[in-house]
């Protein structure tokens, strides 16, 4: 059967029609990478301050004194 002109397979797709299908959208990308890298920033501060939390509660279950966070004296 015979191709028509307007049905040949090997017809390039135009400008307008790879972003018309496209997935998803530049601006839906920034916006899911600028979460991504807030959700691990806040969870890094997170993880420090557990830390920092478990650090204390060893230094008092081990009954020591000045289990606090260490200050230097200002100039």
């Amino acid at each position: 059967m015979p191709y028509e002109d307007n049905d040949t397979p090997n017809r390039s797709p135009k400008r307008h029609d790879e972003e018309a299908t496209r997935p998803v959208s530049n601006r839906g990308l920034a916006i899911f990478f600028a979460m991504l890298i807030t959700a691990l920033v806040l969870g890094y501060l997170f993880l420090n301050k557990l830390v920092d939390m478990s650090q204390e509660e060893d230094c008092a279950l081990g009954h020591r004194y000045n289990c606090g966070a260490i200050v230097a004296p200002g100039r």
